[in-house]
């Protein structure tokens, strides 16, 4: 496998913690482990998404907040939704759901008014 090979692999996976601290504007010389704690701190209280890449520590498979490391990987699209407009994927999930819905049952209401058109 090239060098290429593997870097586009890595981005495949997602962004890391250098995308979150370029995203939310952090000093250049704060730590990792400021950075970790930082985005931790974001998973547990500001609804930042935890990593799409699972965290094994011993035989535990951590999730959420404790999955956050210096390895961890994000979607860069939940990323950047949570940094243009605060809004958690799973409330984002909520709205659009709820937006289909309510297309879904306008769309009904037009396909049964064209119906009752027709039959007249």
């Amino acid at each position: 496998m090239s060098v290429h090979h593997l870097v586009q692999a890595r981005r495949d996976q997602g962004v890391g913690i250098v995308y979150y601290a370029k995203r939310a504007a952090l000093p250049p010389d704060m730590t990792i482990r400021a950075i970790v704690a930082q985005i931790r701190k974001m998973v547990r209280l500001a609804g930042f998404p935890p990593p799409a890449t699972p965290r094994i520590l011993g035989d535990k498979v951590l999730e959420g907040a404790d999955a956050v490391w210096a390895h961890a990987r994000w979607p860069q699209d939940q990323v950047d939704a949570w940094f243009d407009d605060r809004t958690p994927p799973a409330l984002r999930l909520i709205a659009d759901n709820a937006a289909r819905r309510r297309d879904a049952e306008r769309l009904d209401a037009r396909a049964a008014a064209l119906g009752q058109g027709l039959s007249a």
